[in-house]
């Protein structure tokens, strides 16, 4: 009885995907992505040099992989870098991280967000935390987008309880920001009146009424406006830097592009920060690098994407060692499971979390219980 049963167990089991199943976010299981380019999800006005303030629409690409059959997955974004003047959604970077987290499993968003010419014109602590401040409330923007769509049609088939945001150089500024600048009371008094007359912290670039809320933070080469702003029980940041940048500060120090010479406080200190307040954080430094190292390196891009996937794939399928029946603790129940169970039958052993039954007897019992419930018959 136990051969058929398992037979018929390993049958289901190829059509069927556990999503926690060790394999899923931590291997590109997926030879194929369908990319969805140019979907308006908000816009803004965007002031130019000229003094002219146009309405700008804005876009994103969405990846997801092919043949995928599960509800409900995690959401990643990757803003692009382009030191807030240039760069697109389209950069090869932004591109290649999107496609290998879609394979791995994630739906991956690539988003527009305003550039600003200021930077250039008007080199200052006020115009870059307002080139900060626009693209924080156009990730948010974009955040609601997708919480909208998945309580109305659903298309994207997206978990609004797992939605985490990554980003490269300006793009890690902006996703860092965004997650810790998060009371009015942190607001520098230079980028006070332009949050105030542009939707506050969550700003107006879309679809509001929804929760902007994130949940964890990707940061490549980015860093934070004050190590202050990050408070005990913050959300995760898994970050990679190279520790000889030259553009955004590995550690605490100056970003003197267009002669700025604005003080901010790169991933060595916001991981340092996170620990000592004794939230989740983990730093990969490439060490002796300049800014950005895996953008013209196949094997520091490599580095990258791991080092990040085995952070990101805890944060999306935390360990739960309560669940009964998961022999093998690899946090979810499958046909390895039912094989531990029945040679602690054989064994005529006693393992407490295979007796779903709670008689104080592992048995078939246990096994026909154990299997309905992978196969979802019981609860």
């Amino acid at each position: 009885m136990i051969r058929v049963i398992l037979s018929i167990l390993l049958i289901t089991s190829l059509y069927s995907q556990s999503e926690c199943d060790g394999f899923r976010y931590t291997d590109e299981i997926f030879s194929q992505v369908n990319v969805t380019s140019n979907i308006l999800y908000g816009g803004n006005y965007n002031p130019n040099i000229w003094g002219q303030n146009p309405w700008q629409d804005l876009y994103l690409d969405i990846y997801e992989p092919v043949g995928d059959d599960v509800e409900d997955r995690p959401l990643v974004f990757f803003l692009f870098g382009g030191s807030f003047v240039a760069g697109s959604k389209t950069n090869a970077d932004i591109v290649e991280l999107c496609t290998r987290y879609a394979k791995m499993g994630y739906v991956a968003s690539a988003i527009d967000y305003r550039l600003t010419g200021d930077l250039i014109w008007s080199p200052n602590s006020e115009t870059a935390y307002r080139a900060t401040a626009k693209g924080m409330h156009d990730l948010k923007g974009a955040i609601r987008f997708f919480r909208m769509n998945d309580e109305t049609s659903n298309d994207y088939r997206i978990d609004s309880d797992r939605i985490y945001a990554g980003g490269v150089s300006a793009g890690g500024i902006i996703v860092v920001n965004a997650a810790y600048l998060d009371q009015e009371s942190e607001i520098p008094a230079s980028l006070t009146d332009y949050i105030a007359e542009n939707g506050g912290l969550e700003g107006n670039s879309g679809n509001e009424g929804y929760d902007s809320h994130f949940h964890g933070i990707i940061n490549l080469c980015g860093a934070v406006g004050d190590y202050n702003w990050i408070v005990e029980g913050d959300i995760p940041v898994v970050s990679v830097h190279g520790d000889q940048d030259s553009i955004v500060p590995y550690g605490d120090g100056l970003i003197t592009l267009f002669g700025l010479n604005m003080q901010v406080y790169g991933s060595y200190v916001i991981h340092e920060t996170m620990l000592a307040l004794g939230n989740i954080s983990a730093l990969y430094t490439f060490v002796g690098e300049d800014h950005v190292p895996f953008i013209d390196s196949n094997a520091a891009m490599d580095i990258t994407v791991e080092f990040t996937r085995d952070f990101m794939v805890d944060l999306v399928c935390p360990a739960d060692e309560s669940i009964m029946g998961d022999l093998n603790d690899d946090g979810t129940l499958n046909v390895q499971d039912i094989i531990i169970m029945i040679n602690i039958i054989l064994g005529d052993e006693y393992n407490e979390a295979a007796d779903l039954s709670g008689d104080g007897i592992i048995n078939i019992l246990d096994v026909i219980q154990l299997i309905n419930v992978i196969l979802g018959v019981e609860d």
